[in-house]
């Protein structure tokens, strides 16, 4: 089996050629860097780094990155990226575990993508970083990386994203983990340097903290991530600092038109999830208040209890669990963490997780008594509205949506990359 187009040609080994199942490809702009997509998820970084979609009103042009291939080994999320052929309908996701696909069957590229797993870096787990089974596949970026620079066309560089706990996370030396790749990287030709960015500063309706890495070969120099401010600068996004009314929970749920795919699709709380939202009750809104958002009232003809979020701290004492009560009666000891989040409509809803559980993330509806529809939470992630989600369980919808980089994130890195390269070619 053999695998054609006007820019390269990739061979498939005899063996392997169930997994891969190529199917045609459409002809790539040669203009076009070519973007070799790891871990992809359901694609939002992709679906960033392409452009060529709507959010609410405003176009995300075309950007000059193409994505020639893409790989994840979680079903829920290909179903979902093969299932959005309007956006990756001219490559293939090949659903195959990373360690499994033999080099040569990777073809060259410009930018590989890649959101490794973060389950070895995150805050509540046990911090094993790449000696971790999870964490050593960074590695595998590392040797495709390696394995490219004998190629003909090497790349240029490469984005690397993760959770903000791998900050922490140490090598057995003491080295951090971003440091230990800024290392590794270097030695392989390229600069690179990383930062943790908050979504919202970059026009995402999510207050999400990510690591971002971004490395490009020495002859292009190191890449400022200030360029990132200047692409929100320059294409007028709404952001956290100076321009939030956009993204903030009113206005995101404001106009989705209840005909859109799955606007009504949510997964039900337990029997004792839903006995606590219901006990902390709606915070102030109705669809009332929503049409004024949609109609841009100023935040100051709004009133004051709009601002009041939520969470088990509006329960009464005696409505609590006997775990919540000892938290409640010692909050210094706890910490008094904000479990059952329900952020008000002028707040930036905070980070949807994988889990979409109510005590670990702000995922219940601002005031009715239900978890966000699927079509919210992709609101709140920034996908177009007709992106879709087919799911076999509902919690995979969740989890996939949870798991995936915003694109309209992924849209400012890859404009900000490009002004990067324009300047230092």
């Amino acid at each position: 089996m053999s695998y054609t187009n006007d820019i390269e040609t990739l061979s498939v080994v005899e063996d392997f050629q169930p997994k891969l199942n190529f199917k045609p490809q459409q002809e790539i702009n040669t203009t076009d860097f070519k973007v070799l997509s790891l871990f992809s998820g359901c694609g939002g970084m992709d679906l960033g780094f392409q452009g060529g979609f709507e959010f609410r009103g405003k176009n995300y042009k075309k950007n000059n990155f193409q994505t020639i291939l893409s790989n994840d080994i979680d079903a829920a999320a290909t179903k979902v990226y093969e299932a959005n052929e309007k956006y990756f309908g001219n490559h293939q996701i090949i659903e195959a575990d990373i360690r499994e696909i033999p080099y040569s069957t990777i073809p060259d590229f410009d930018f590989m993508i890649a959101g490794f797993p973060c389950q070895p870096f995150s805050n509540a787990g046990k911090r094993k970083g790449i000696n971790d089974e999870r964490g050593s596949l960074f590695e595998e970026c590392e040797k495709i990386l390696i394995e490219k620079e004998n190629s003909q066309n090497q790349p240029k560089g490469f984005v690397f994203e993760n959770v903000r706990g791998i900050m922490s996370s140490k090598m057995p030396d003491g080295t951090s983990i971003p440091d230990e790749i800024v290392k590794r990287t270097e030695k392989l030709g390229y600069k690179t340097t990383y930062k943790l960015v908050k979504a919202s500063n970059y026009g995402v309706p999510s207050a999400r903290y990510r690591l971002i890495i971004i490395g490009t070969k020495k002859e292009y120099g190191r890449f400022d991530f200030d360029l990132l401010d200047k692409v929100v600068q320059e294409y007028e996004l709404p952001n956290e600092k100076n321009a939030p009314y956009e993204l903030m929970v009113g206005s995101i749920l404001s106009d989705i038109d209840s005909k859109l795919p799955q606007a009504k699709d949510y997964w039900k709380y337990s029997p004792s999830g839903q006995y606590m939202v219901d006990k902390i009750g709606p915070c102030y809104g109705s669809k009332a208040v929503l049409k004024k958002f949609k109609n841009n009232t100023p935040i100051d003809e709004l009133p004051e209890q709009v601002h009041k979020g939520r969470s088990w701290k509006n329960m009464d004492r005696e409505d609590m669990s006997p775990r919540f009560q000892k938290i409640h009666d010692n909050p210094k000891k706890y910490r008094a963490p904000n479990f059952y989040r329900r952020f008000s409509l002028t707040e930036i809803n905070g980070t949807i997780t994988a889990s979409a559980q109510p005590e670990a993330c702000g995922i219940t509806h601002p005031f009715e008594n239900r978890r966000y529809t699927i079509r919210e939470i992709a609101r709140i992630q920034s996908f177009p509205d007709d992106f879709v989600f087919p799911y076999t369980t509902i919690a995979n919808a969740y989890k996939v949506i949870g798991n995936a980089v915003p694109p309209i994130l992924g849209w400012v890195i890859a404009k900000a990359i490009s002004k990067h390269l324009e300047i230092n070619a």
